[in-house]
């Protein structure tokens, strides 16, 4: 085996290792990322649930004030027809 083979399958050898490292970083790297997945789905899961109950909220909240006001207005309009 001559220096340049030598030298050729070091050269091979320490590519090998790296493209080995660099596949156990792919790895590591996708389960992090799926964990950061979950976890973002978990907290928009959350907040979607607490608008919908905000929403919820609003609409009673309309609801009820119309519903007083529309009283209110029958409570004038009737005290100005028995005027």
């Amino acid at each position: 085996m001559t220096d340049n083979e030598a030298s050729l399958d070091r050269s091979l050898g320490r590519v090998e290792a790296r493209v080995g490292d660099l596949a156990e970083q792919i790895i590591a790297l996708r389960k992090e990322l799926s964990g950061v997945v979950k976890t973002m789905e978990a907290a928009i899961a959350g907040h979607r649930e607490r608008l919908a109950a905000l929403e919820a909220f609003r609409r009673w909240m309309i609801g009820l004030l119309t519903g007083l006001f529309l009283s209110g207005v029958a409570a004038v309009f009737g005290y100005l027809l028995k005027a």
